[in-house]
């Protein structure tokens, strides 16, 4: 088997277990029907993973990436700009802005980010509701959904935190920031990829309208908890 095939065979069996994981639970799931629904043989399954739960860090490890990544864009290509061209000074977790264009631009982008975010949280909710599942258990992945601290932790292996204190050494923020940011802005956006198809169901709304709402709801949260006013 050729390296692009045995890659397509990979992702191929991290795809069964994920939808599998998603609809009997992690301890309900066999690796033989993994292999069925792959539809690849057991050695190759443990070929790359050492068992069950190595797929399903696997899995985890890959949405906790793809938000870093997506972060980091944010990051760099609005936050650092507009801190080296004077138009957003950060103290502490407060953000002062030079003028209301560049608030207004700040949040404009800031909004963007987010929708690549939840985009992403949508596409793979199954992953999603593996770890809202498993972190209901007594189990190794009990906290998987704090997983989510890593993206908000204060050190320098977190790249996100690191690259915005190396372009303002006055960004900072206290643990009670952290629980905020935590239960009351990636939490939601778990509860949301998790039971979005149910909500939208039961509503009739369409995705326009959900996203709509579910911006409109980040706006106002990052609005009244970290901006200040503007100079001037």
């Amino acid at each position: 088997m050729d390296e692009l095939k045995r890659e397509e065979a990979r992702e191929r069996i991290l795809k069964a277990a994920a939808e599998l994981f998603a609809q009997k639970g992690f301890d309900g799931t066999r690796i033989s029907e993994i292999a069925e629904l792959a539809e690849v043989n057991k050695a190759l399954i443990y070929y790359y993973f050492e068992n069950k739960q190595a797929i399903l860090d696997s899995l985890l490890a890959s949405v906790m990436s793809q938000l870093a990544d997506i972060s980091m864009e944010f990051v760099r290509e609005c936050i650092i700009p507009m801190i080296d061209d004077g138009r957003l000074d950060i103290i502490k977790n407060r953000f002062h802005f030079a003028s209301e264009e560049a608030r207004q631009r700040f949040s404009d982008e800031m909004l963007e980010h987010y929708a690549k975010a939840i985009d992403y949280m949508l596409s793979n909710r199954l992953l999603i509701r593996i770890m809202v599942l498993e972190s209901l258990k007594d189990g190794k992945h009990q906290f998987s959904l704090f997983r989510f601290l890593e993206l908000l932790e204060k050190r320098p292996e977190n790249i996100i935190y690191q690259t915005i204190r190396d372009a303002d050494p006055d960004y900072d923020y206290a643990e009670d920031t952290v629980f905020f940011r935590f239960f009351f802005s990636l939490m939601p956006l778990v509860s949301i990829a998790a039971y979005y198809d149910d909500y939208k169901e039961r509503s009739a709304l369409d995705d326009k309208a959900m996203l709509d709402m579910i911006l409109k709801g980040i706006e106002l949260f990052n609005i009244h908890t970290y901006y200040d006013h503007t100079a001037g």
